[in-house]
């Protein structure tokens, strides 16, 4: 096995579906319909159980409606941000997503219970950048599968039994003192389970990830976040696994994962692992259930993927990792980010599906709609999932077609150096190749077998169809 290296708001949106436009988000009862003798836009998403649905309405929509006897109702409404008095800091990752744009709608993950599945939470209770959810009796389970008679928050750094409290800090971690915000789920609900044991590698621990996410479904936890791995490294080398078992099938705890999201409507978040240097490269289970959300890590000022961030198999129908964030400790840290990402959307909009958000994660990512098996969709940022969510367009990448060898680029840089993804198929990377601009041009030449390339620059990417 394989452990995965790892304000207070000034004004708060009186609605969650507020764009700039001036428009809302509104449930609107449907007995109602036939009260109305104007045309509405199409519905939102609708609720059997509600007989509602949710538009999406400016001032003069919204009042023709209630004059004509519709019945509308808010679709969400926040309180403040629970945070220090002045607008914090924010961790590199943040700040790639842009996570301010989610600070000033108040998003803090109220009411969202996420599950946390790790090695350990070594002086958590303790831990000053936690602090805040344990006076909030935020903390509301605490289980230790391995070691169930040693006390809880205990174990020894030697064991890397800190693991744990590091993911949860990226979560819903906050530095009062020094005012920095590291996770964006301020306000869930937390249900920890030490399932990992630093001294050994089993498969007992496999067993074990199961047993808590299956006790986490019975308690209605929804979210979930596995910055754990398993591929090489057992005490007992026969247990290793091959390359060729990383296809969402193969392991029972992939089997488990894809159980949860597919028929249990959890969403499981998992790193994607850091073997891309070793001989291994590809990821680890159960990042390789189709339906998990598993993250890469990227690199900041350009959205390239960072060395070590394990390469999703070429073998599957699939692609993964699905989306990547910041990280230079390893996809361990790249995860509780997105986990505390998805707790504010589910805050948003608690009516989406797991699968749902995911879709959302990957059409905010800068690749969308063309992913590889190295960064997947790309980095998604807050004012894309906004926009999606409010069913706005977003700029995406340009697409060129070229029947030459070569692709010549001719525009003003503002970064170093340009990375180009050359894809055999749609996805899959044969080569990646950096291209370093003479001036205010670039050329960039087919690589033999290359049916696309994705070319990354900075955080803009353009397509090449190679015909």
């Amino acid at each position: 096995m394989t452990r995965l290296i790892g304000l207070y708001v000034l004004f708060i949106l009186l609605f969650a579906g507020r764009t700039a436009s001036g428009q809302h988000k509104y449930w609107l009862d449907q007995n109602s319909l036939t009260t109305l003798s104007m045309t509405l836009p199409e519905p939102y998403r609708c609720s059997e159980w509600l007989n509602a649905c949710t538009y999406t309405l400016n001032e003069d929509q919204r009042s023709a409606v209630t004059d004509a006897g519709g019945v509308l109702t808010p679709m969400l409404s926040f309180a403040p941000a629970a945070l220090a008095h002045r607008d914090p800091i924010l961790s590199f990752a943040l700040e790639q997503i842009q996570a301010n744009y989610f600070l000033k709608m108040g998003l803090t993950g109220k009411g969202v219970k996420i599950g946390i599945i790790d090695g350990g939470f070594l002086r958590a209770d303790r831990d000053p950048t936690l602090s805040h959810l344990f006076q909030k009796g935020l903390v509301k389970s605490y289980k230790d599968y391995i070691t169930p008679e040693m006390e809880a928050y205990g174990g020894a750094i030697g064991l890397d039994d800190n693991h744990g409290t590091e993911v949860w800090q990226l979560i819903g971690g906050y530095d009062k003192e020094k005012n920095i915000l590291y996770g964006l789920a301020q306000e869930a609900e937390y249900y920890l389970a030490r399932t990992d044991h630093g001294a050994y590698e089993k498969r007992i621990e496999e067993d074990l990830l199961i047993l808590a996410l299956e006790d986490m479904e019975r308690q209605g936890i929804r979210l979930v976040n596995v910055s754990l791995g398993y591929n090489l490294g057992y005490s007992d080398a026969s247990e290793n696994y091959r390359p060729s078992q990383m296809d969402g099938k193969s392991t029972a705890i992939a089997r488990a994962v894809e159980i949860a999201a597919t028929q249990k409507g959890m969403l499981i978040v998992v790193a994607a692992g850091n073997e891309a240097r070793d001989a291994w490269q590809t990821l680890s289970t159960p990042g390789d259930a189709q339906h998990a959300l598993t993250v890469g890590a990227s690199k900041f000022d350009i959205w390239d993927k960072m060395d070590y961030s394990s390469i999703g198999p070429d073998y599957t129908d699939f692609v993964k990792p699905d989306i990547s964030v910041y990280s230079t400790l390893g996809t361990s840290y790249s995860t509780p980010i997105v986990t505390g990402l998805v707790a504010c959307i589910w805050q948003m909009d608690s009516t989406l599906t797991n699968l749902e958000i995911i879709d959302i994660l990957k059409q905010a990512g800068n690749f969308y709609p063309y992913p590889n098996n190295y960064l997947g969709y790309g980095v998604p940022t807050c004012p894309n999932i906004i926009k999606i969510m409010n069913g706005e367009t977003i700029k995406r990448p340009q697409k060129v077609k070229t029947s030459k060898e070569s692709y010549k680029l001719t525009r003003d840089f503002d970064t170093k150096y340009l990375v180009a993804f050359h894809k055999k198929d749609e996805r899959n990377v044969m080569a990646r190749v950096v291209y370093r601009p003479m001036g205010n041009k670039v050329k960039i030449k087919r690589i033999t077998g290359a049916r696309q390339t994705s070319l990354l620059i900075g955080t803009e990417v353009i397509e090449i169809f190679w015909e």
